[in-house]
């Protein structure tokens, strides 16, 4: 299960400090390692041009909110890096699925001293982060085709999908969907469901795995009906829960 933290952009990893060195007035650069995130994804950062060994405040909003901050400190050559998490109901709001996070690495030491030019006092960035999601119909037909997508995962960026029909921790039958997207981690893909599938119930999962399930992954109940019965799925729910 996705583990959940309670503060917003919680400090993993933090640049080592050093002792200050001369003072330098170099542009500042804040970059991240991927361009989208969600929930509980490591969240790399590095920069370059701070003044060395002082205090550097990152500041993360989305157009109109401030939705989190905290500070960390250059080492001797001005470079800082280190791994932030976040809570995806903490970055987004309620009404929103995925945003553009827009992050800034502010020098205090110069903002401070009013240094200038401007553009020395501060690095700016920008990432997308998104919620992720699994949906599949609830009712299967063998050699019929059906719909799935998987939406935000961005922590599997760029690998293969596959949708499972599991009997208990057992994987009767795996069809491959297709590569998430390289940078949200998008796929809707149709795929055939296997006709060796028999009539009954079935766990339906959405994996990286082609046997047994990912680190994370989205699930529901389901049932494959009898071999050229209608395929319909009116009024089933297409969500699944997250695993």
């Amino acid at each position: 299960m996705t583990r959940r933290r309670p503060l917003i952009f919680a400090v993993v990893a933090a640049a080592t400090l050093a002792p200050a060195a001369a003072a330098q007035s170099p542009t500042p650069t804040l970059t991240w390692d991927r361009p989208c995130y969600t929930e509980d994804q490591p969240m790399v950062f590095t920069g370059t041009g701070y003044t060395p060994g002082g205090e550097v405040n990152l500041l993360f909003t989305r157009p109109g909110t401030i939705i989190g901050g905290y500070q960390t400190a250059a080492d001797a050559g001005g470079g800082i890096k280190g791994t932030v998490l976040a809570r995806e109901d903490d970055v987004l709001a309620k009404d929103s699925d995925r945003q553009s996070i827009f992050a800034s690495g502010n020098d205090r030491t110069r903002i401070d001293q009013g240094a200038q030019p401007p553009e020395t006092q501060f690095a700016a960035s920008e990432f997308t982060f998104t919620r992720w999601m699994g949906f599949s119909p609830g009712r299967y037909v063998p050699g019929r085709t059906v719909e799935v997508e998987a939406y935000g995962w961005a922590f599997s960026a760029g690998k293969t999908l596959w949708f499972q029909f599991l009997k208990g921790r057992t994987t009767v039958a795996s069809v491959k969907v297709g590569k998430l997207s390289a940078t949200c981690g998008d796929r809707v893909g149709r795929i055939r469901v296997p006709r060796k599938l028999k009539a009954g119930a079935y766990r339906l999962a959405l994996s990286t795995e082609k046997r047994g399930l990912s680190d994370l992954y989205t699930w529901r109940k389901g049932r494959v009906a009898k071999a050229g019965a209608a395929s319909s799925s009116a009024g089933a729910s297409r969500a699944m829960a997250r695993g």
